[in-house]
């Protein structure tokens, strides 16, 4: 790919059209319970929540799909990776209309982009003559997938993400908690799409993010240090003393970096022990601060399971593939016991034809977990919410 200029089969191919999708409507149960019970009982690591991975997603235009198809004919090396067009093209329903839906758990791809415009005119934008993308010339941490490329997005900023999740939270304070994956992304694309200098998220950047977060949920946040409490560390207190209940979590948010290697290491350096952070991490496996687990491929789900047994919260994904979602891996992952299940096919979003969904039979997407403590009094009417 080196060898050929940017404006070469990108530029080529023509005007660009939107991708649009059918979104079906699912009417929710009508015959569940309104109030609440036994939620005091129930603690948070005891349920599981489906939600989708890269909420924010909006699938690049029909005319940026079809240059990607080409150029994968001619690099091969396309396919599979992350500029594979098969695995971009999906839309994901704007944030208000996933919570109506009953999803609580999320995940949010972030760019620092502190002096502003750093994303405004993307490479892929600039050869098709695409509009730019709008809200995005004001400094701040923005959210996109992968720029230059796949950087359409319902809500493009970190502030206008977390601002819709608190509209729903203020209009919905019984709420069951809201579970955000942050990915702070750092990769620079390969050439031809190697045209926009990528900030790092050193000391600096990870003080910004959190100054973001705290403007918008510093009031609802579930914290380290509140699950910590009187443990030396997480993964002691979530061994022993165990995570909050559903009662003390309800309309509030915890939230947790994708990463790990040096940008976990870097909000370390800022919060030794995750003492005064505001998230959690995930790449802690073995790690005192590892309460909070990312394993994304399930496998049989064994493995998971047999953390989720000694207390640790677990995020992984019930399917990686777009065009040809795995039921194996869907059902390794429920089996899992995994708390946080993303998914890119949740009720509603038919893609493909594949007939494929992740679901749950319930107005809100989350149920008692199947791996629970002996003596849980996990029961379905504690973890529904009032209805609107």
């Amino acid at each position: 790919m080196r060898g050929r200029g940017r404006m070469g089969w990108l530029a080529a191919v023509g005007v660009a059209a939107v991708t649009s999708v059918v979104v079906a409507c699912v009417p929710p149960p009508t015959d569940e319970a309104a109030t609440p019970v036994g939620d005091d009982l129930v603690r948070l690591n005891e349920v599981q929540f489906l939600g989708t991975h890269n909420s924010y997603n909006t699938a690049p235009s029909l005319g940026l799909i079809n240059a990607l198809t080409v150029g994968a004919g001619i690099f091969p090396e396309l396919e599979g990776s992350d500029l594979d067009p098969a695995q971009l093209n999906y839309t994901h329903r704007p944030l208000p209309d996933q919570l109506a839906s009953g999803l609580r758990t999320f995940e949010l791809d972030l760019f620092a982009d502190p002096t502003g415009g750093r994303f405004a005119r993307p490479l892929a934008a600039q050869l098709l003559n695409e509009p730019y993308p709008t809200g995005v010339d004001e400094p701040g941490i923005k959210v996109l997938h992968i720029q230059e490329i796949n950087y359409r997005s319902t809500c493009p900023t970190l502030i206008a993400c977390l601002g819709q999740l608190r509209t729903f939270s203020d209009a919905h304070p019984e709420h069951l908690p809201i579970i955000v994956n942050l990915e702070l992304k750092e990769d620079v694309l390969p050439s031809p799409f190697d045209v926009t200098p990528i900030q790092q998220f050193d000391a600096e950047q990870l003080v910004g993010l959190e100054d973001e977060i705290r403007s918008v949920l510093g009031d609802r946040l579930i914290t380290p240090d509140e699950v910590r409490g009187d443990a030396p560390d997480l993964v002691t207190a979530v061994t022993t003393t165990g995570w909050p209940s559903i009662a003390d979590t309800r309309g509030r948010f915890l939230l947790f970096l994708d990463n790990d290697g040096p940008v976990q290491d870097r909000y370390l350096d800022l919060h030794p022990n995750l003492e005064g952070a505001l998230v959690f991490t995930s790449g802690g496996l073995g790690e005192p601060h590892g309460g909070l687990l990312k394993l994304n491929d399930p496998g049989d789900g064994s493995g998971i399971r047999g953390l989720v047994e000694q207390g640790f919260m677990v995020r992984t994904r019930a399917d990686a593939d777009v065009v040809n979602p795995s039921t194996a891996q869907r059902a390794g992952a429920l089996a899992s016991g995994a708390q946080v299940v993303h998914t890119d096919f949740p009720r509603g979003e038919p893609k493909f034809g594949t007939g494929y969904v992740v679901e749950f039979p319930t107005r809100v997407q989350a149920r008692c977990s199947p791996v629970l403590p002996v003596g849980s009094a996990c029961q379905p009417a504690a973890l529904v919410e009032p209805r609107p």
